[in-house]
């Protein structure tokens, strides 16, 4: 079976029909002929859909003399062109040049035709798949090659084989079906963005305008916009439906109730409904568009008929000016807009990367003569969002107080796909190449944990650790890809930097990267930033010359060291941490990073169908701690332990060795006696409590007595042996022999 075979079964298996059930009966002068519903066209690597007037009688165009069959190609892959001004463009559909619109004929009209069977409701929708895909399902449906394409272009009237179905079929209804991105704008800067809504009313009021002559009530109606992206088609919607689902979506079709339903939106089109149609369309006025299309919008200078609009903080204004746009203000500090590119992986410059960069007001008064047109925020906000629902700015409202924040996140762009993301894969099968206790692998771990960095960004995750003495394994490189991804979201920086008290450079960052870590034990305050900021929901941001101010922490943190077993000190029992060794690569590839750019469109389309492999929300870092627990980290918790925890631990372990009993009774008078007679290290008695309280988790007991024991030496033999010497009242501490040895 051929890749385009493969192809035209997936198609009718998405329509309804079985490969056995794709075929129709078509007229050639008269004479019928059983042809397939949708054919194949190995030489374009296309689908073949032959169309038919409504008689079943096939349709033609003239070639050279000849009268041709007509039939449109439905191309297995998009196929790419320039138009007349060099663009380069995709196509998915082609039909021979210069025949004109034709309108498709699906087997169930035909048949209903050519019975004069009465249809209660004809349905015309945009596309021949579609049509298919209803009339499976029993509806009667045609299909038009484009929301326009409803009309005798000669006579300017309706199209003659919708003509044709309404005097012989009379149908009571007409209704238009769209797809569900009706809706949908797309921002572009030198584009009206009014435009494709204004087509698609336009369409609506022309098709009231030639079904005038006829005595049938007219309806418009389109798959619900919540499906605008999972399915917006009518084929792709029923794809994914049950049949009890199928069956709910054919009622509401058929019922034609009009308002929001389950899956189609209806509004029937009696006299006078323009403005209610350019209402609808957000075309009645500028802010009602805004405010539709806010999140998509934000700041940004936008057209709208004819004319450019921006939001400068409380409405909507018309673009009169040209510096006044380039600058916003938040509290009391101004900023200028400046967009950068990055020329290293964007040579054709399609992702702008906006700057903000900060202006005194003298400064900003020298370029805009009006100061009071500004834009004007009252405060920033840290919202991570790397899909369409990202908002650059946010509105709140309580009790009469307005609050407008400008998010300092920036939006990320990539054109997610379905592709090959082989690079990707082969890269973090290596870097997560570590496993954890229970011997699993960590590639299903670090799927689950840039999914959810993307996808869920304000979920809290472990610190990331990645360590090797070794040169070439890839440490940084994932610091680069995660840049790649994430964009203008990530910064990476060494462990002094982190020292600093200003804090904006990194504090809006949604991953902040350590690069070449080595945190000392006398850097304790790095230790304890990286700790709070890995739980904390808020941070403070600090600018200098600027009080500091709080923000929502988001911060996601990964480390990479060559310092294997004492890159920080990392208690034990400590969750934040998932520390990962990482070997030396394979083979070294300079233009690793340049293949794994081009797929990470692919890659996170992947994601975005993946089921989680861990459940995440499990604890403060999302999984379960034992998810992430490694030999690696256990090393790094046992070599960076604190000097005074670890003389207690081991005084204590090497009692239960000398003893050998099941427990042991200390005060921490006793402790520091024992501790500080063996010699090499002072030890007080509150760093005893402090380790008893807070590390153990302990509380002495009631008042009591309670043996203790000494070494004695044989004064025959001279062996040192352990003996009960006696027993002492106080309220000690009691010492499990299993919470210090782990017996084999």
């Amino acid at each position: 079976m051929t890749r385009l075979e493969e192809y035209l079964n997936t198609r009718l298996a998405n329509i309804g029909l079985s490969a056995a059930e794709n075929k129709r009966t078509l007229y050639y002068s008269g004479q019928p002929k059983e042809v397939p519903i949708i054919g194949l066209n190995e030489r374009k690597q296309a689908i073949t859909l032959p169309y038919c007037d409504p008689n079943g009688e096939v349709a033609t165009y003239e070639y050279e003399g000849r009268q041709i069959p007509f039939e449109r190609l439905r191309y297995m892959e998009p196929q790419e062109y320039e138009d007349k001004d060099g663009k380069k463009k995709t196509m998915r559909y082609s039909q021979p040049p210069k025949t004109g619109v034709y309108t498709y004929m699906t087997p169930g009209i035909v048949r209903r035709y050519r019975l004069a069977e009465k249809i209660k409701t004809l349905f015309i929708v945009e596309g021949e798949i579609k049509a298919l895909s209803g009339d499976v399902l029993g509806i009667p449906m045609i299909g038009i090659g484009g929301i326009q394409n409803i009309k005798d272009k000669e006579n300017n009237t309706i199209d003659d084989y919708i003509r044709m179905i309404i005097y012989r079929c009379k149908p009571d209804n007409v209704a238009l079906l769209f797809d569900a991105d009706l809706l949908d704008v797309k921002y572009s800067e030198d584009k009206d963005l009014a435009t494709r809504l204004q087509n698609f009313c336009s369409a609506v009021i022309n098709f009231m305008e030639y079904m005038k002559p006829f005595d049938v009530d007219l309806y418009f109606s389109h798959i619900a916009t919540k499906y605008s992206e999972s399915a917006k088609g009518l084929d792709d919607l029923i794809a994914t439906l049950k049949p009890k689902k199928k069956t709910k979506l054919v009622e509401e079709l058929n019922d034609l109730i009009t308002g929001r339903k389950d899956f189609i939106n209806c509004m029937a089109l009696s006299p006078g409904i323009k403005y209610k149609l350019e209402k609808y369309f957000f075309l009645d006025n500028v802010a009602n568009f805004y405010e539709n299309y806010k999140t998509i919008l934000e700041d940004r200078i936008f057209k709208w008929k004819g004319a450019s609009y921006y939001f400068d903080g409380s409405k909507v204004v018309r673009d009169n000016l040209t510096k006044a746009k380039m600058f916003i203000k938040v509290a009391d500090q101004y900023y200028r807009k400046c967009i950068v590119f990055d020329d290293d992986h964007d040579k054709e410059h399609k992702q702008p990367i906006m700057k903000l960069v900060r202006y005194n007001e003298g400064t900003v008064k020298q370029e805009v003569k009006d100061i009071s047109l500004i834009p004007r925020y009252q405060m920033f906000f840290n919202e991570p969002e790397n899909t369409n629902k990202y908002r650059r700015i946010k509105r709140e409202v309580f009790e009469g107080i307005e609050t407008v924040s400008y998010n300092r996140y920036n939006p990320v762009y990539h054109d997610i796909k379905p592709g090959n993301w082989k690079t990707i894969e082969s890269f973090l099968r290596h870097i997560f190449s570590d496993t954890n206790l229970a011997g699993e692998t960590m590639y299903e771990f670090g799927l689950d944990y840039i999914q959810h960095t993307f996808f869920e960004p304000r979920k809290k995750m472990p610190v990331l650790c990645f360590v090797s003495k070794e040169r070439n394994t890839g440490k940084s490189t994932f610091l680069y890809l995660m840049r790649a991804i994430f964009q203008e979201n990530v910064i990476v920086v060494d462990s002094d930097r982190l020292n600093s008290q200003f804090s904006s450079v990194y504090s809006d960052k949604l991953i902040v990267g350590i690069e070449e870590a080595f945190v000392s034990e006398k850097r304790t305050e790095i230790k304890e930033k990286i700790k709070n900021w890995a739980t904390n929901p808020n941070m403070l941001m600090e600018q200098k010359g600027k009080d500091a101010s709080e923000i929502k922490n988001y911060m996601h943190i990964i480390v990479c060291s060559n310092n294997e077993t004492n890159f920080m000190q990392i208690d034990e029992g400590e969750n934040r941490y998932a520390v990962l060794k990482v070997g030396v690569l394979e083979k070294d590839d300079p233009f690793i990073m340049s293949k794994m750019e081009k797929e990470i469109g692919a890659f996170l389309y992947y994601l975005s169908k993946r089921e989680y492999h861990y459940e995440c929300g499990e604890s403060r870092m999302g999984f379960k701690p034992e998810v992430y627990m490694t030999e690696s980290l256990i090393r790094v918790q046992e070599r960076t332990e604190n000097k005074a925890v670890k003389e207690i631990k081991d005084f204590i372990r090497q009692s239960f060795i000398d003893y050998e009993t099941v427990e042991l009774y200390y005060s921490p008078k006793d402790l520091a006696i024992e501790i500080n007679q063996v010699g090499g290290f002072t030890i007080s008695k509150s760093t005893i409590i402090d380790f008893l309280k807070y590390d153990l988790n302990i509380r002495p007991e009631p008042m009591m007595r309670y043996d203790y024991y000494v070494m004695k030496a044989d004064p025959n033999t001279g062996t040192i042996r352990p003996e009960k010497g006696g027993t002492k009242t106080g309220r000690p501490y009691k010492f499990i022999r299993k919470d210090f040895i782990k017996e084999e």
